[in-house]
């Protein structure tokens, strides 16, 4: 039993300390940016980004962050524009 337990906890170091550097090593492809911004709108936390739907009521604080909300639709409703 201690033989097992021994053989089990030295492949899980092993496999443990190879596989986090091997990774890290092999991944040479560009990173993705987050396409929002994010920003405390009405009291809440939220992730904003231009062309998202928007309430009038928080123009003030859409504007804090460099969007506006004054892009309307054909069916009356307001877009995030970035300003």
């Amino acid at each position: 039993m201690k033989k097992l337990l021994a053989a089990a906890a030295a492949a899980t170091l092993a496999f443990g300390a190879a596989t986090p550097s091997s990774v890290l090593a092999g991944n040479d492809a560009p990173q993705a940016q987050i396409a929002c911004k994010r920003a405390t709108i009405g009291g809440q936390s939220r992730c904003i980004a231009a062309g998202q739907f928007c309430a009038r009521a928080y123009e003030r604080d859409y504007n804090r962050y460099g969007y506006s909300c004054s892009n309307r639709d054909r069916n009356g409703r307001y877009h995030l524009r970035y300003r």
